[in-house]
């Protein structure tokens, strides 16, 4: 290191010594000359020397400048390869150092100072032993305690020895270290000490024998597995030859084939004497062995003859980079399965071979149930109509009979409070005459006038008998829509006017609609008569308007609307914003005895009977709702509707009879 470190010569020192040198010989030369001149006696003798010893001046100037830059050149290429050699030191990825014959460092690369953390200027002229503790063990014997080893003459070469080094902050660091003899400086051994690292190479190794042990154990666990489960497993690998396989396989394989088979064996040596099950297994194999997965049923007979069935999964054996190294095999004995599945399909096919002499009974009961729910139902229907047409004629009739006196009498009335009127004011025009002859009883009238407030009076009488009219009117109002609702006077069908028997059916939901706080809003444009029942239709949707008012909240609103439904049809849409039904019970809203309500608020038997009413009018209801949004019920009726079926008691009847 010290070497590098020294200055090249400049130019100029060069040319004094060659100026110097010059002068020198000029003067030895002017010596020679004088003491030859001397001793000849003759100018040209002494010329000649002259011109031989310029020569000779020139040739060894000449000499002498050639020598000198080639040591000069000799020089710099020693002090470049020594640079070259540094830096190739310097980027060598061991640590590199050269000990002298006492052990002592004498050049260190970047890598020692890396490793060490020394600088390399501390090593220089240290023992080895500050990097190396156990150096003096295989490099020399010490000639004194105190002092540094000395390097051995046979040392040679070392290669590949493990040691501890020790870094500048005591802590210790594994290492690889070789020596080697690369020359002599003073009869004296000079070795080179290459330190390499492996901190690296030990973890990697430790980690190494870590997942060795974890494959060791997931080994034992997996051989574990395969050896205890009944289902067999083997595998192949490219070559055909096994790999795997568990002894639930190796039994399996003895008992179909009669041939044993081990780990090692190749398929084709396993099956030699067996060419036509070789080629079935085999082809089956080639299949997985090219990489594809898949699963197939395969039929062998045992040794006494009986059929196994198999179930055979294959998959393909693929390593770390997916190359393709083999392929696995699962086999699962189905045999008892396959017998129960065949047994149970056995048993259903009797079961359906007797189900099916029934079906057609079975299906006459069920329609014959059907129908008679359904004349249930509308036995009740018919039930209430009756109870509710009875009692719409009796309250009718019971209310119109002091309905007409009292309207009458109210008229009369009205007709003399009238007159009244007319005479009190001509008796107060008389008031000044009254005065003057009858003073007294002039001021009692007065007095009377005055307590009973007689102008008030006056003003407002002819104003309470015709609000007690036109209540009057309202109480026909209402009876005559009772009578409108119900329709007991018509038994039969008949053309109606639907958008004005829906609106006397508005009147009668109106009170409730009013105790609920929710608003009833009607759109009953004219529509082309329908022939119908009036009543039951009117019973249909005042079922409906209850319904929508009982599911909407305070403040909401119901809608009652008519349409014509096509060239042949009216609608009739009852709409809410109300709570909604919810969606897992919207298919059974027109079951019979099916409700919603509160027990004791309802039977369940509103929307079936409005069901079978719309039915046996030839029309259909439509639900349309979403929970907490509301609902819209439409009703589709005919203009005409069909002419009626036979009765379903008949059609059961006369499907027992052809059974």
């Amino acid at each position: 290191m010290s070497e590098s470190g020294r200055k090249p010569t400049p130019p100029i020192v060069l040319i004094v010594v060659a100026v110097l040198a010059t002068a020198v010989g000029w003067f030895a030369i002017e010596r020679l000359a004088m003491i030859a001149e001397h001793t000849a006696g003759e100018g040209a003798v002494s010329h000649s020397w002259h011109l031989i010893a310029i020569q000779a001046l020139i040739l060894a100037i000449l000499c002498l400048v050639g020598t000198s830059l080639w040591l000069l050149r000799r020089r710099d290429e020693a002090r470049d390869g020594e640079t070259g050699l540094l830096a190739v030191l310097d980027a060598a990825p061991d640590g590199m150092a050269l000990i002298d014959g006492s052990c002592r460092i004498v050049l260190a690369n970047a890598r020692v100072e890396a490793m060490f953390g020394y600088h390399r200027d501390e090593l220089l002229g240290r023992s080895i032993e500050v990097l190396l503790p156990d150096a003096p063990r295989f490099l020399g014997a010490r000639t004194d305690p105190d002092a540094a080893p000395i390097l051995r003459a046979d040392l040679g070469a070392l290669r590949g020895l493990e040691t501890k080094g020790r870094r500048k902050n005591g802590s210790s660091i594994p290492l690889e270290v070789s020596f080697g003899v690369v020359g002599r400086r003073e009869e004296v051994a000079v070795a080179a000490c290459v330190l390499h690292d492996v901190s690296d190479r030990l973890g990697e190794e430790a980690r190494l024998r870590e997942a060795y042990r974890a494959l060791r154990f997931a080994n034992d666990r997996l051989r574990g597995v395969v050896e205890g489960t009944s289902d067999m497993i083997a595998a192949l690998d490219r070559d055909g030859r096994y790999i795997l396989l568990n002894d639930a396989y190796r039994r399996a394989f003895q008992r179909l084939f009669g041939c044993r088979v081990e780990q090692g064996m190749r398929l084709e040596e396993a099956l030699e004497s067996r060419p036509e099950d070789l080629s079935r297994l085999k082809s089956r194999w080639d299949r997985a062995l090219a990489g594809e997965r898949y699963k197939d049923m395969a039929i062998y007979p045992d040794g006494d003859g009986a059929l196994s069935h198999l179930e055979v999964a294959f998959n393909p054996i693929r390593d770390e980079q997916g190359t393709l190294i083999g392929a696995g095999q699962l086999i699962r004995d189905v045999t008892d399965r396959v017998e129960a599945h065949e047994a149970l399909r056995r048993n259903a096919a009797q079961l359906e071979a007797l189900g099916a002499s029934r079906e057609q009974a079975y299906a006459a009961l069920q329609h014959a149930y059907e129908e008679l729910k359904l004349a249930e139902s509308r036995l009740v229907q018919a039930e209430k109509l009756s109870a509710l047409g009875q009692l719409i004629a009796g309250v009718a009739h019971e209310i119109n009979n002091p309905l007409a006196f009292v309207g009458n009498d109210l008229a009369i009335l009205q007709r003399d409070v009238a007159n009244l009127m007319r005479l009190i004011q001509l008796y107060r025009q008389a008031a000044s005459t009254l005065a003057e002859r009858h003073p007294e009883l002039a001021a009692e009238i007065a007095d009377t006038a005055e307590e009973m407030d007689l102008e008030y009076a006056l003003e407002h009488l002819n104003g309470l008998t015709s609000r007690a009219r036109d209540g009057l009117g309202r109480i026909r109002r209402i009876v005559k829509d009772l009578r409108d609702f119900a329709r007991l006077d018509e038994g039969e069908k008949d053309d109606a006017d639907l958008s004005a028997g829906l609106a006397s059916t508005v009147n009668i939901v109106a009170g409730l609609a009013r105790d609920r706080q929710v608003e009833v809003v009607t759109d009953l444009p004219p529509l082309p008569t329908v022939t119908c029942s009036p009543g039951k239709i009117n019973q249909v949707v005042l079922n409906l308007l209850i319904n929508a008012i009982d599911a909407s909240r305070t403040g909401g609103k119901v809608t009652l609307r008519t349409r014509q439904d096509g060239p042949e049809g009216v609608a009739i849409d009852v709409i809410d914003e109300g709570v909604g039904i919810p969606p897992d019970v919207r298919g059974r809203i027109f079951d019979p005895f099916f409700t919603t309500k509160p027990v004791g608020k309802g039977t369940g038997l509103g929307l079936s009977i409005s069901y079978g009413i719309v039915q046996e009018h030839g029309g259909r209801i439509e639900v349309d709702s979403t929970p907490d949004v509301g609902s819209r019920f439409t009703i589709h009726l005919p203009l005409r509707p069909p002419p009626k079926e036979a009765p379903a008691l008949a059609v059961a009847e006369t499907l027992r009879d052809g059974n």
